[in-house]
């Protein structure tokens, strides 16, 4: 790893261990190969007895959305280190999948507009976040087939979803899974085109979908590098408070991109494959 990376991960530690929550801590911990303190962890939000999460516009009831972010920051952490059961809040992503392998979020009058389940929006976008969560805990991998012919299918003439630029660096995670090779390249050219208008936070969630010292992770973690708030942080935007949960993110992105000798030449295999 170069010093410049060396540095910033440090930072970024001392500012999680003095500000982040338990769970932030426990995330970094893993990240670093270090002991998780404070076990059993606990979730932020309660699991529901269906295996799902509530996201906040959602009064409690589990929502598509609200899972795969508790899944997203829970990522890593094992059984005996977690007071949580996410082999059922795998499953309940699954058992919601569409026989189209599509996803919806059910009906519901708090339900956001870019949710709701007629937008082919909001189809897009959550079939490509839950199947992405599905591939990064390898589970239900004929549910993942399914979903990238579904994502491959809504691509249109010029590479682009009918939904934000979070959905397209999320379906080529997806895509990457059956080596759709030119859509992933497609739906990544989309997304380079606002590359240099990214906040912190989209990077760093892009950066989690990409392969670990790819060219796109490489470029990421440099950005992010320059983003470095001097106490270590990240925060979205200039003024904003820093995140302790953003900071662990983005450190996990900044660690993939010092892969180990042979993780690296695979992604370097892996960049040409996409620019053949």
């Amino acid at each position: 790893m170069n010093e410049g990376l060396s540095t910033s991960l440090a930072t970024a530690w001392q500012f999680v261990q003095a500000h982040g929550d338990v769970l932030d801590r426990a995330r970094f911990a893993i990240l670093a190969g270090q002991p998780v303190e404070g076990a059993p962890i606990l979730p932020r939000v309660q699991q529901n007895p269906d295996g799902g999460w509530p996201a906040f516009w959602s009064d409690g009831a589990s929502s598509l959305d609200g899972t795969c972010f508790q899944l997203f920051l829970l990522y890593g952490l094992s059984a005996p280190t977690l007071a949580a059961d996410i082999p059922a809040a795998l499953n309940f992503l699954i058992r919601a999948q569409s026989a189209d392998g599509t996803w919806l979020e059910g009906p519901s009058t708090q339900t956001p507009d870019w949710l709701l389940p007629g937008s082919p929006g909001a189809r897009a976008y959550l079939t490509a976040n839950c199947a992405a969560m599905l591939a990064d805990y390898q589970v239900a991998p004929d549910a993942v087939a399914r979903a990238a012919g579904a994502l491959e299918w809504s691509v249109d003439p010029h590479g682009r979803l009918p939904a934000p630029a979070v959905a397209h660096w999320l379906a080529a995670r997806v895509l990457r899974t059956q080596g759709r090779t030119m859509a992933v390249r497609r739906l990544l050219d989309v997304v380079g085109r606002g590359f240099e208008g990214f906040g912190c936070e989209d990077l760093a969630w892009f950066g989690t979908c990409t392969r670990p010292g790819d060219r796109w992770n490489r470029r990421i973690a440099a950005r992010l590098a320059a983003l470095q708030n001097p106490d270590g942080s990240w925060a979205d935007r200039s003024g904003e408070q820093p995140s302790p949960t953003l900071t662990v993110t983005a450190a996990r992105v900044l660690m993939a991109a010092a892969p180990s000798e042979q993780t690296a030449s695979a992604a370097a295999a892996d960049d040409e494959a996409d620019e053949a």
